[in-house]
């Protein structure tokens, strides 16, 4: 049975439990979804698969009016992270896929994964026509049990990290879990990411408009107990970070900052070396290095996965076709489609 709510209240229990028997990446968790809606504010609607009352699969979808169309994306589109729709089974996957494009509701998203069941049954699905090419490669370090950093990289590159740690005064890491802990390091790591952001280009996802829903997600990820931020404090001052968020046995790097006086050091190799010799401990086997393939990631990498563009349409429409093919080519247009092409909607 499928229902829609617009409110996640009700069903946060089970979406917890939902994630738990089948989540593999944090985005796909309610702490995540909530804090991006009461952020920002979006229109959301909750798609939800029961079975003899039980939740068997769930989309959180924010809704964009274009046009005469409503535009649905997977909430934490546009937020750099790896996306996935919760579902138990086929089935479930199935029903959920038919529900949304009952609604007529054009479908996106930046970043699926690849072999996210649901994702893998959309793409044969009936009721949708889509477009889903590779946006990019994750890349992900594996780990068995009692290997460590010496097991993926040679002898010669990790000793050439220890003569640097050892060329600084003094260095140390330091692992922040708790919510009080972190607090005490938000100013800290505020600045670093300040200072990392405006050297790079890239997006800081600790400032406004996103900056209210990352520090109340970390707290909720602390609380949780699977927050790890593992940091550099160089001479005295934190000078590096990677933010880890663990699901299972995944340890998600989401957010990795340094200031460019450190850069020398290798901070990125010296962070990951740190998650990898204490992968056991942390309970992980994966080091997952998030979307966003550089140099870094890819040397110490020993496996990924591909997220997908998505793109899709209801079959349904008369002009399925032309709809997806402007969705994914020129999304910017639907927002201006006059009246003539109302013809495009859903038959009646």
């Amino acid at each position: 049975m499928a229902r829609i709510h617009t409110d996640a209240q009700s069903i946060l229990a089970e979406w917890h439990s939902l994630a738990e028997r089948v989540g593999t990446v944090f985005s796909s968790r309610p702490g995540f979804v909530s804090n991006v809606v009461d952020a920002t504010a979006l229109a959301c609607d909750y798609v939800e698969i029961r079975r003899e009352d039980r939740l068997v699969a769930l989309a959180a979808l924010s809704k964009f009016k274009r046009g005469p169309f409503t535009l649905a994306k997977v909430v934490g589109t546009g937020l750099g992270v790896p996306l996935e729709i919760l579902s138990d089974d086929a089935e479930a996957s199935d029903a959920l896929l038919r529900a949304i494009a009952d609604q007529g509701y054009m479908l996106s998203a930046d970043s699926m994964i690849a072999n996210d069941l649901t994702m893998q049954r959309l793409l044969r699905h009936s009721s949708w026509n889509v477009h889903a090419p590779i946006r990019e490669s994750v890349p992900v370090v594996e780990l068995g049990p009692g290997q460590k950093a010496s097991s993926i990289r040679s002898a010669k590159s990790l000793k050439r990290l220890r003569q640097y740690r050892r060329g600084a005064t003094a260095f140390e890491f330091e692992m922040v879990t708790g919510v009080e802990h972190l607090e005490s390091r938000w100013a800290d790591i505020e600045r670093v990411a300040a200072s990392a952001v405006e050297r790079s280009g890239r997006v800081n996802y600790l400032v406004p408009p996103h900056g209210e829903f990352a520090k109340n997600f970390l707290r909720c990820e602390a609380r949780a107990g699977t927050l790890c931020v593992v940091g550099l404090v160089i001479d005295g001052v934190w000078s590096a970070h990677e933010v880890g968020l663990q699901t299972g046995t995944r340890m998600e790097g989401w957010l990795t900052h340094y200031d460019a006086s450190v850069g020398k050091l290798q901070p990125g190799h010296q962070m990951i070396e740190w998650f990898a010799d204490r992968h056991d401990e942390l309970g992980v086997r994966w080091l997952d290095q998030g979307v966003g393939v550089n140099r870094i990631k890819t040397t110490w990498a020993n496996t990924g996965y591909d997220v997908l563009r998505l793109s899709a349409v209801p079959s349904a429409w008369v002009m399925s076709g032309t709809m997806l093919r402007i969705l994914y080519t020129a999304p910017q247009v639907l927002s201006s489609v006059g009246m003539a092409a109302a013809r495009a909607r859903p038959r009646r």
